[in-house]
């Protein structure tokens, strides 16, 4: 009776998670979240095992020190989410789809109860998002099928009057990542439990975004919590640094031909010109890649380049990025104050 409690529980909460399409999509979602519910094992359980791996403890015990900071110091929810863990066995959670029209740098939104419309919809099963991709390519659209590391319920099942059971779970594919990666990572997804704007995808991500960035900042300059960090901090510090600023080119390079796209597809070209031109613009940008790869230090884009690139791949990198250095300004205005900032923030949401 218990286990048929949660079922009914687990599967109404995803479907207001979910798209309103079709009930195989329900089901899919219902039954991958299910799946990852009933695999978490208690971090703690797993620290006192003597069957944990060393460096899998460690890993858990810099994701209890991240969680400590995170809350106590950034004013995060304190509450049951990542304080289990599930061990997925591939290096992703989700199959995540997205679709635009080839002539437009606008991205195809789903819309889902409760949440609103977002840009992109995720599958637990490769296969069936491969298989709703050619659904939508079918219909001329330009689409592109990427997994994704990390997502969560954006706090609806970390509530306090819900069973542990339901509480989002640190996923192995956190801990696949560098160190300063995982920390970004676990400060994003709890971010996203402070405020959520329904049908906007870009506020969202790059508040988190932004949140994950000055919270590692923050972290990495307290030496509390160096304890589980694997060899120099400093080194951890600048290998972080070194990556934000190779991510910067990267998005340099990729806005530079948003710009230009946007030119092109206001012009006066017949689309069958719009559609010559767009390919030719790829191509210089990979060019404009090749010719400045030299100055990344730590990342490499060279399998995001070697895609088929589209319209969505453009789109992706706007919408995590494209109002961080807002949410930057915003803190300044407030003092650098997690609290008021989190404040002004969710009156900002609901302008």
């Amino acid at each position: 009776m218990r286990s048929e409690k949660k079922l009914f529980l687990t599967l109404g909460a995803v479907f207001f998670l979910s798209s309103c399409s079709d009930l195989g999509f329900y089901w899919q979602a219902a039954a991958g979240h299910l799946d990852l519910l009933n695999s978490k094992q208690d971090i703690q359980e797993l620290l006192d095992s003597s069957a944990t791996s060393t460096e899998l403890k460690r890993k858990l015990k810099l994701v209890e020190s991240v969680r400590t900071f995170a809350s106590g110091r950034m004013g995060l929810p304190d509450n049951a989410a990542y304080t289990a863990y599930v061990d997925l066995g591939r290096p992703f959670v989700t199959m995540v789809v997205t679709a635009a029209q080839p002539l437009e740098l606008k991205a195809h939104q789903w819309c889902y109860w409760f949440v609103g419309c977002q840009e992109y919809r995720g599958y637990f099963n490769e296969a069936a998002a491969e298989a709703f991709a050619l659904e939508m390519k079918q219909q001329k659209l330009d689409v592109s099928v990427g997994g994704v590391s990390a997502y969560s319920t954006l706090g609806w099942l970390n509530k306090p009057w819900l069973p542990n059971y339901f509480s989002d779970p640190v996923l192995s594919t956190f801990l696949l990542k560098p160190d300063a990666e995982l920390i970004a990572t676990l400060i994003h997804e709890m971010a996203h439990q402070i405020v959520y704007l329904k049908n906007d995808t870009a506020f969202n991500e790059s508040f988190a975004v932004f949140v994950e960035q000055e919270g590692l900042r923050q972290f990495l300059g307290e030496s509390e919590n160096f304890t589980f960090i694997e060899g120099n901090v400093e080194k951890t510090y600048q290998w972080y640094l070194s990556a934000r600023k190779d991510r910067r080119l990267f998005r340099q390079l990729v806005t530079t031909t948003f710009e230009k796209m946007e030119i092109l597809f206001a012009g006066k070209l017949t689309d069958a010109e719009k559609l010559r031109k767009k390919q030719q613009l790829f191509a210089e940008m990979r060019e404009n890649y090749e010719s400045r790869k030299k100055d990344f230090q730590v990342l490499s884009y060279d399998s995001w380049f070697a895609k088929k690139l589209n319209n969505t791949h453009l789109l992706g990198v706007r919408r995590y990025h494209s109002q961080v250095d807002k949410f930057a300004r915003l803190f300044e205005e407030n003092g650098q104050q997690w609290p008021q900032f989190f404040e002004a923030v969710r009156k900002l949401s609901k302008l």
